[in-house]
């Protein structure tokens, strides 16, 4: 154990850094998405060791096939880490550092109930009150309502791509976020059909995706539901 510059207790850390914009990792077995949005994990019958744990990969998860999911990457990747992974865990993502820390404790945080084991934040646009998800498989970030966006900066499409969904064009725009007293930019993407129904369905407003993490430090205990959020 260990004590870095941020004050973290670190018992264990991995270099990660960004592919297309999705945070990856690479191990033995090869490269590993690690995607905070996503309930499980996926990739061929085997079991993996992430940061001290060992995960089992998933074939399948509903009607997303892995096989299929891999098929449509701008990259190469043998599977992809889940949030089922991190269930008991503690980690702190340092991304504009390529780092996730395995913490011994949360500094300090809120509380936030989660979606399906993905973190979520409460944060603000305008008079909005928004909450959303934390998602390293995410290279953007997305607003579900957009009238919350009227406010902001036309910037034009742009290409994303998202591990579930594959590639697409998306209308964005830059928008002030408010997150307690800390104020920041950020680029949004406007949802439309498959992945507004998957917010929909997650009953969340927003995606703040790796463009956000690259602003933050953040700090998630899994287990107990609870964020710590120091913005650049």
């Amino acid at each position: 154990m260990c004590f870095d510059a941020k004050g973290w207790s670190v018992s264990q850390t991995i270099e990660v850094n960004l592919c297309q914009g999705i945070l990856c990792a690479d191990f033995n077995e090869g490269r590993l998405i690690i995607d905070t949005g996503s309930p499980v994990s996926l990739g061929p019958d085997v079991m993996v060791r992430v940061l001290g744990s060992a995960v089992q990969l998933n074939s399948s998860f509903g009607n997303y096939a892995w096989s299929d999911i891999r098929e449509s990457l701008p990259f190469d990747a043998v599977g992809l880490i889940g949030v089922d992974a991190f269930a008991d865990a503690v980690l702190g993502f340092d991304i504009a550092n390529n780092t996730i820390a395995k913490l011994e404790s949360l500094n300090q945080g809120n509380s936030s109930a989660f979606v399906m084991g993905s973190p979520v934040i409460d944060c603000q646009i305008g008079e909005d009150r928004l909450r959303c998800v934390l998602d390293t498989g995410a290279g953007l970030s997305y607003l579900k309502q957009h009238e919350a966006a009227e406010l902001g900066q036309s910037l034009g499409k742009q290409t994303d791509f998202h591990p579930m969904l594959g590639k697409f064009e998306v209308e964005t725009v830059a928008c002030s976020l408010i997150l307690g007293e800390q104020l920041i930019t950020e680029v949004f993407g406007l949802a439309t059909g498959d992945l507004r129904m998957l917010m929909d369905k997650a009953q969340i407003d927003g995606i703040l995706g790796t463009s956000f993490f690259e602003q933050s430090v953040i700090e998630i205990d899994f287990a107990n539901e609870v964020i710590g959020l120091s913005v650049d």
